[in-house]
Order: structure tokens, then C-alpha cells, then sequence
């Protein structure tokens, strides 16, 4: 009988850590997903930020909308996008979208630090 419960007990605790791995394993791989979709679109906004011009702007916008659709959370996708309106706000001569600019780079670079 003991020798039923021990072996029972073995193969839960086997279950249960298994289960668990999967779960982890998989949350782990959404989230480097999103890691690498999310810097993929900073860095175009970035890019835009330094050199401003009709192309990198095209191409911030696009990795934007690229984003939204490999399913960036909403929280990620806002802060970028409030991002990059400043910096669009900014060169069209709104000196308070400037400084508003930075700060917001500044939460758009904490953001995924924060959620490890």
C-alpha cells in the first residue's frame, strides 16, 4: 500500500512540475516575443528621432502598425505611440512635445525592464 502511495506521489509531483515547465517555457516565449517586436519598433522610432525625415517617418509608422499586428500589448503600443506623436509634434515646432518627448523615451525604455 505504501508502496502505491509513494509511486502515486512521485508521478503528481512529476505532473505537476511538468505542467508547470510547459506554462513557464511558454510565457517565457510570448514574452521575448513581444520583447523583440516592441525594440523592433523603438528602434525605427528611434531612427526617426534622429535623422527626421518623410522616410524614416514611413518606416517608424510602419514598424508601428507591425507591431499592433503581431499583437504588441496595448500599454506597449500606447507608450510607442505617444512616442513617436511627440516626436512628430516636436519637429513641427511644439517646444512642450519636445520635452514631453523625452520623458516619454524614458518610460519607453523602462517599460519591458520592468515587467522581468
Amino acid at each position: 500500500m505504501f508502496k502505491r502511495l509513494m509511486i502515486l506521489g512521485i508521478a503528481a509531483v512529476v505532473f505537476v512540475l511538468g505542467a508547470n515547465y510547459l506554462l513557464v517555457y511558454t510565457l517565457n516565449k510570448e514574452r521575448e516575443r513581444q520583447d523583440r517586436t516592441y525594440w523592433r519598433a523603438y528602434t525605427a522610432i528611434e531612427q526617426f528621432g534622429e535623422h527626421p525625415d518623410a522616410v524614416t517617418e514611413l518606416q517608424a509608422k510602419a514598424s508601428l502598425d507591425e507591431a499592433r499586428q503581431r499583437g504588441l500589448a496595448r500599454m506597449r503600443v500606447k507608450i510607442l505611440q505617444n512616442y513617436l506623436d511627440d516626436l512628430e509634434h516636436c519637429y513641427q515646432g511644439d517646444r512642450d512635445a519636445c520635452k514631453k518627448a523625452i520623458t516619454d523615451m524614458n518610460e519607453a525604455i523602462r517599460v519591458p525592464a520592468e515587467r522581468k
